[in-house]
């Protein structure tokens, strides 16, 4: 009897809970509305392919502290003329450091980085005292960004040896920017520095940071617009690449007209552009198609970063993998203005239409859907002088 007994009471036992629980849940009301389940999750996000969504307005606090940094940096000569200069020294010592950290040749002389090596980081952090957005910054970055930026941001992580072979983390001191809505040579906009936190770079080791609030990027945009400092030995005054008095370049992005329809006129024009405006010299070469070139295939000597480091590879354009973004806004910005940092110049000096005919046809070589030129597109075109007589195949 005892064996059945025990099975009873627990047959017996779940029932009464079961009953309990149907006379506390609350009465189903006819034509309510079912749970809500779960909200499905996002699609990835697809930085190469998408357009980008609109950019908040920083927070005004933030942008006044980067004011306020900006106005002590011009007047911190006038409390210690050596605040913010390093020794002879202390100099040797960080260009020792750097060198041996960033891949920078042994032939190339580190004198030309001295404008930028005398500048004490540490004393331009001292700056930061009561400025909530660039402390907040300084320290997001040093959780984020310095194991590959390198904790003053020359470039120079802890993992840029193990990591990089010929694409090294950019060196923030210099202040130059190949994702940028600006000119050539300008430094980018508030903007764009947000837009590349958000999307990341693409096809890089830099991932996105949208999982950080936006106060949080905007803290580290101001952080990073910080970094672009060099001295000035013959005033001898620190200045900031960022700030608006410095004489620079015009940092306001060139408008951008709207795109014209892709057609296979356009798409042949943009072919006979790219070979004419020699892209197909770093592109493509001899190639059948523009998969991009190693530096030996082009014996390209001048393929060099902002430190003097050799770059290894042209941009295969084929794989839908650009750091900056794929959108045909992406595509014209690039095009227009070019990277700032390497062999490709910019082709601001072409008309608008012609920059929207590149961006056509670079877009048809990785997205088969859109009209492809024809071959005679080859011989319509005079080829550049580093290719010699015979063009390129299509």
């Amino acid at each position: 009897m005892r064996t059945f007994a025990i099975p009873l009471l627990v047959i017996a036992s779940l029932l009464l809970a079961a009953s309990i629980g149907m006379h506390l849940s609350p009465p189903s009301q006819e034509g309510a509305p079912p749970a809500s389940s779960p909200p499905a999750a996002s699609a990835p996000y697809q930085p190469a392919l998408e357009k980008d969504p609109p950019v908040p307005a920083p927070p005004q606090s933030a942008t006044d502290d980067f004011t306020t940094f900006l106005a002590r940096l011009k007047v911190a000569p006038e409390n210690s003329s050596s605040s913010l200069v390093l020794t002879r020294a202390d100099r040797e010592q960080a260009e020792k450091v750097f060198r041996s950290s960033t891949g920078v040749p042994e032939d190339i002389r580190i004198e030309m980085h001295s404008p930028f090596f005398e500048v004490d980081p540490e004393g331009i952090f001292a700056l930061y005292v009561d400025l909530p957005a660039l402390e907040r910054g300084l320290a997001l970055f040093q959780q984020n960004c310095a194991h590959c930026h390198g904790p003053f941001g020359r470039g120079n992580g802890s993992s840029t040896a193990q990591w990089y072979s010929g694409n090294f983390p950019r060196n923030f001191n210099y202040a130059k920017f190949k994702s940028r809505s600006t000119p050539y040579g300008a430094v980018p906009t508030d903007s764009d520095l947000f837009r590349t936190l958000t999307r990341g770079l693409y096809g890089s080791s830099m991932p996105s940071f949208r999982h950080l609030a936006p106060q949080d990027r905007w803290a580290l945009v101001m952080f990073i617009k910080s970094l672009g400092n060099f001295y000035d030995d013959f005033d001898e005054v620190v200045i900031n690449r960022f700030d608006p008095e410095f004489g620079g370049r015009d940092s306001q992005p060139p408008a951008m007209g709207t795109e014209p329809e892709v057609t296979l006129e356009s798409v042949t024009r943009g072919r006979i552009l790219f070979i004419e405006q020699a892209c197909v010299t770093c592109h493509q070469g001899k190639k059948s198609r523009p998969v991009g070139l190693a530096r030996w295939e082009g014996t390209f000597d001048n393929w060099r970063d902002e430190m003097k480091r050799p770059i290894r590879n042209s941009r295969n354009l084929t794989n839908r993998v650009f750091r900056s973004g794929a959108a045909p806004s992406d595509l014209f910005r690039i095009i227009s203005d070019g990277p700032s940092i390497g062999p490709m110049p910019s082709y601001r000096n072409l008309p608008e239409e012609d920059r929207w005919a590149l961006v056509h046809y670079v877009t048809s070589v990785f997205k088969p859907d859109y009209p492809q030129a024809p071959p005679s597109a080859d011989q319509q075109a005079k080829p550049p002088k580093a290719l010699g007589k015979e063009p390129a195949e299509p």
